[in-house]
């Protein structure tokens, strides 16, 4: 007992204004439950705008934090600013702290933020980080949301479809049955498609969703997502555009990254990360290993890159006249306004093209089914 004490004697106190080590609390299971959900993109770049306002303002980032925490809706995120306060508390850098939470601080973010810390500009790098998440949140909502109007299309002519087989046909069917009359070939088909399919509904049901499951687990392998990926980029329309968005991103990656003053096969490696897709992760790979055996930046792309050339040509320039972060803000917007083209023009060729589809649906439909029932009852009413 007396070493006992004489152990904890020998602990030398905190030092004046340095943060007091926490035991973290338990929490209790509702608590824990009650911090389960998702946190967005658009959550994420006002947390961080909001902390760059506070920390240039002179506020500390412990208060900072934890002001932002209790204002914090969302109680999946409040949850993870508790653990990051806590990692504070405990001596740790605001970066290593976020580290725990890759989902929703990614190393783009916290390998940014570590150059802040470093440099001692913490809230101008936080700044510049916000700016970049809200442009790349942006870009991609821009891209996604010119393709909501052709999906909508869609959508209602599924269920215009669905309606029609399995509610309206079958009661059609009915006239047919009564009259006892010759039913055209084409009719027939209509007829023998919709008995089909309200027949075996469960059967059609179960392989949709056994489809939609194997095709959701067969993509968790590697290779898989690396043809799936492949097939995108050369596919006849969407594979430009494929190409130009994911270079697109790759520059914006790595001229955010570059211009914090990291190392250029660290940006590379941290820009891997964020890009989805597998054939231009491979191609970043492939610049990697390059670049660590000798060559430039501009050396290091393969022979028959997937890069556009016009990509290859301007870094190599960027790089000759020492203004690669400049080439490469340059093409960033470059390819993105080329994208965001080619999404009009693509969304403009779709949407007649469904109208189209839709209407000789309707007069499909006229042409073999109300037209046949029409004329059977002019002829038994032209008979009596």
């Amino acid at each position: 007992m007396p070493e006992l004490l004489k152990q904890k004697q020998a602990i030398p106190p905190p030092a004046p204004g340095s943060p007091i080590p926490l035991r973290r609390k338990k929490k209790g299971l509702w608590q824990r439950l009650g911090e389960i959900g998702t946190i967005s993109q658009r959550e994420v770049v006002e947390f961080t705008r909001h902390l760059a306002v506070m920390l240039g303002a002179g506020v500390t980032i412990f208060e900072a934090i934890q002001f932002l925490k209790n204002q914090m809706g969302n109680k999946a995120f409040a949850g993870k600013l508790d653990s990051i306060i806590e990692s504070l508390n405990n001596g740790q850098p605001l970066s290593t702290a976020m580290k725990k939470f890759p989902k929703t601080f990614p190393d783009i973010y916290t390998n940014i933020l570590r150059v802040g810390e470093q440099s001692g500009t913490l809230p101008q790098t936080m700044v510049g980080l916000a700016n970049h998440l809200e442009e790349t949140e942006r870009f991609r909502g821009k891209v996604k949301g010119a393709l909501i109007y052709p999906k909508i299309i869609l959508g209602v002519m599924v269920t215009f479809i669905f309606i029609l087989i399995v509610f309206v046909m079958p009661r059609i069917l009915t006239i047919f049955k009564s009259l006892g009359a010759e039913i055209p070939t084409a009719t027939r088909a209509i007829i023998w498609i919709t008995e089909f399919i309200n027949n075996n509904i469960a059967l059609i049901l179960f392989v949709i969703l056994g489809g939609i499951a194997f095709f959701y687990i067969l993509f968790q392998n590697s290779a898989a997502k690396r043809f799936r990926d492949l097939v995108y980029i050369r596919a006849p329309l969407v594979g430009k555009i494929a190409l130009n968005y994911n270079t697109a991103q790759v520059s914006q990656h790595f001229g955010t990254l570059f211009a914090s003053g990291i190392t250029v096969i660290k940006c590379l490696e941290i820009t891997r990360t964020v890009i989805a897709n597998k054939v231009f992760q491979e191609e970043i790979d492939f610049m990697i290993n390059k670049i660590k055996n000798g060559a430039s930046l501009s050396q290091s792309f393969r022979e028959n890159s997937y890069f556009p050339p016009m990509f290859m040509k301007l870094i190599k320039v960027g790089e000759r006249t020492g203004k690669l972060p400049h080439v490469v803000d340059y093409m960033t917007h470059y390819y993105k306004g080329i994208v965001d083209n080619d999404v009009k023009n693509i969304t403009t060729i779709i949407e007649p093209v469904i109208m189209v589809l839709l209407g000789l649906m309707v007069t499909g439909l006229v042409v073999t089914v109300i037209g046949p029932i029409y004329q059977l009852i002019s002829n038994v009413g032209g008979n009596k």
